[in-house]
């Protein structure tokens, strides 16, 4: 792949994925037999770019490759179904001969599979009736409508419920056993057969954001497409979640064996480093639209914020989609509230607060209304002090508290972001901050940030 190819391909990556997909197509380049590997992260870390630009990657790189969106075919039917219909969706068109038996091989397998009913693939409930049954009876299972015959050897006290389930048990096996391995090898030459690596590499996406017995359901059935020779499953998943819904299902795993162990072969993190987060934030910020700065002082200007959306980001522990939605309802407030002086940098703090672990990231969003009554609290314990000394500190004590505050970028801002009661009046710097700024300074932008979060559709 030449650099220019390389760079359009990741063009969008804002995480710093280019070098883990370059490392990831090494390691599938590097496998001769089938494999299984995980590549793993939360929810909203970039699993679904990664996925797509790496899957162009390795196209570039020579390799023949299947996405599936697990989430599209949610509800829909079979899982084996689903990405056996993938497959023959990428079916070459020169090679017409391997193509049609291809399809002709699909079709039977989901004609057998339609029949027996459209869960028979992953039901646990036949294994004990499968150990009742000889791999010959099963070997010579020429269609579903010989099962009539072998179910009246099995004795006459069977019920018709049992019957069927052993039925539709034989079925299951038959395809485990002979139609599906016949249909994965016939379908993986035709893919590969203009291609010089006889390799299929399938990446599954998505799994976690489906409904959760679907999610194990697509897992238990596709697990017989595994370890098919000349295949390479890569699972993008949200390795925490998939391992709560199978303890909740069947129960607690033992010892340090993990419900994921049972299917993969190789477990890889996608993991963005901190300082590709930070930029990728930053340059969200510097893309929001225009606004009215709060100040003059270069704490108030887009660099600021943008500087400080990139730590917050780190400290926050979001994953890059919840950043992005986070950085969204801060964009609709600088649309929405235009005519308005804002204080970006308060702003964003203000969206991220409710995700960080502490407060200490910006002085002045400790410039509450609070502060205004602590500070009417403690004027009036020093003028009714019986100690004149210390009650005629009073004069200190606006200037004392301001300092405490430390946020001198508030003491130099236009007049009318103070509001203040006379205008011409020349009031003390802590006045105007404490008295003046403090009532309606931050209950003002958070509203902005309220009347946009009642408007927005909640996550999914």
């Amino acid at each position: 792949m030449t650099d220019d190819s390389s760079r359009d391909i990741w063009k969008d990556d804002r995480l710093g994925y280019q070098a883990i997909g370059a490392a990831f197509t090494n390691l599938i380049k590097s496998i001769d037999d089938e494999k299984v590997i995980s590549i793993e992260a939360g929810f909203g870390r970039g699993k679904t770019f990664f996925r797509k630009a790496w899957a162009q990657q390795l196209r570039a790189a020579g390799e023949v490759v299947i996405e599936v969106d697990v989430r599209l075919s949610d509800h829909s039917g079979d899982p084996v179904i689903t990405l056996l219909g993938a497959m023959l969706e990428h079916l070459p068109r020169e090679d017409v001969a391997k193509t049609k038996e291809a399809l002709k091989k699909a079709k039977k397998i989901g004609q057998v599979a339609a029949k027996a009913g459209a869960s028979i693939l992953f039901k646990h409930a036949t294994e004990d009736a499968l150990n009742l049954l000889t791999d010959k009876a099963i070997d010579e299972l020429g269609d579903f409508d010989a099962l009539d015959g072998l179910l009246e050897d099995v004795g006459g006290e069977m019920s018709k419920a049992a019957a069927q389930l052993i039925a539709t048990s034989m079925v299951a096996e038959r395809i485990r056993k002979k139609e599906l391995p016949d249909q994965l090898r016939t379908l993986r030459e035709a893919l590969t057969s203009s291609n010089e690596v006889n390799r299929v590499v399938v990446i599954i996406d998505e799994l976690d954001r489906c409904h959760p017995d679907y999610a194990l359901a697509f897992l238990e059935a596709t697990k017989l497409m595994f370890d098919q020779t000349g295949f390479t499953f890569c699972l993008m998943v949200n390795a925490d979640y998939l391992e709560n819904l199978a303890k909740h299902r069947y129960g607690a795993a033992q010892g340090d064996e993990m419900y994921l162990d049972k299917f993969v072969d190789i477990r890889l993190g996608l993991a963005s480093q901190p300082e590709n987060l930070s930029a990728a934030v930053s340059d969200l910020v510097h893309e929001l639209p225009p606004f009215t700065p709060f100040g003059e002082a270069e704490e108030f200007s887009s660099t600021a914020a943008a500087e400080l959306a990139a730590k917050l980001a780190v400290a926050s522990t979001c994953g890059m989609r919840k950043i992005k939605r986070i950085l969204l309802k801060v964009e609709l407030a600088l649309r929405c509230y235009r005519d308005r002086p804002i204080d970006l940098p308060l702003l964003i703090y203000l969206a991220f607060e409710p995700h960080l672990p502490s407060k200490d990231w910006l002085n002045r969003a400790a410039l509450t209304p609070e502060v205004l009554v602590q500070y009417n609290r403690g004027w009036e314990k020093l003028n009714s002090h019986p100690n004149r000394a210390i009650a005629d500190k009073r004069h200190e004590f606006g200037p004392s508290e301001l300092r405490k505050l430390g946020v001198p970028e508030l003491t130099d801002l236009p007049d009318d972001r103070y509001r203040l009661p006379e205008k011409n009046k020349d009031y003390q710097a802590w006045a105007k901050v404490i008295l003046f700024l403090a009532p309606h300074y931050i209950p003002e932008h958070e509203k902005m940030l309220n009347s946009i979060a009642a408007v927005m559709v909640p996550d999914e």
